[in-house]
């Protein structure tokens, strides 16, 4: 099983956080909370995921072009062979006094394969207050927060390991992005696809070198 893993990555090729400045027109993602005020109350279990803002995001294609190659370079080298990427990734926006996704959960409950990688990448500095919280092995629910800072990104086993958000207790607003990928050796299509939160319609698996081929 992967467990955890911190990796480093180039902040000047892959400057996520300046796409999305550019995109939303907000200079500092930390005060997100000061442009966007939160559309409606906080909904139980996994809480603000497909605002109006949430679903623009997924439309910013110099945003969806980093990606791309991200998962093309970084992601194709950690992972030592080509890989299938979903399409999209899924934003997280948490802001303060919100849980972003609050409930703790593996992410096979609810229908994801166990051979997914799941990369997380903060692009706001994440402190206890405001970042992830993972237990150390499956079925330990001993949950430990992920302080990060930009330009790291968190490769860890969502599927097996239980994870969510505490409230976020910081005047920061944390936001977030992350994705799943494939090895291409452990790809098959008859693998379950789920909803994708934010979007219409499930998962879309794309080979990394050969980008918008299923």
């Amino acid at each position: 099983m992967l467990g955890k893993l911190i990796v480093p990555y180039d902040t000047r090729r892959f400057d996520f956080a300046g796409a999305t400045r550019t995109a939303t027109g907000v200079p500092d993602l930390a005060r997100w909370h000061r442009r966007y005020a939160p559309e409606d109350e906080e909904q139980p279990g996994f809480g603000d995921q497909a605002s109006a803002m949430h679903r623009r995001l997924y439309d910013v294609e110099p945003f969806a072009a980093l990606y791309r190659e991200f998962v093309r370079t970084v992601i194709t080298e950690l992972v030592g062979e080509d890989v299938r990427y979903q399409h999209v990734p899924n934003w997280r926006i948490q802001l303060p006094g919100r849980h972003g996704v609050g409930s703790y959960h593996r992410d096979r409950s609810g229908g994801h394969n166990p051979c997914e990688i799941t990369c997380w990448v903060p692009l706001t500095r994440t402190t206890p207050d405001n970042s992830l919280w993972i237990e150390s092995s499956e079925g330990a629910e001993d949950f430990r927060p992920h302080p990060m800072r930009y330009g790291q990104m968190l490769v860890f086993d969502s599927a097996n390991l239980m994870h969510g958000n505490r409230r976020n207790a910081s005047e920061r607003t944390r936001v977030s992005f992350d994705f799943r990928v494939i090895p291409e050796s452990l790809f098959h299509e008859g693998l379950a696809t789920p909803h994708h939160t934010g979007i219409d319609g499930p998962i879309r698996w794309l080979r990394a070198r050969e980008d918008g081929t299923a």
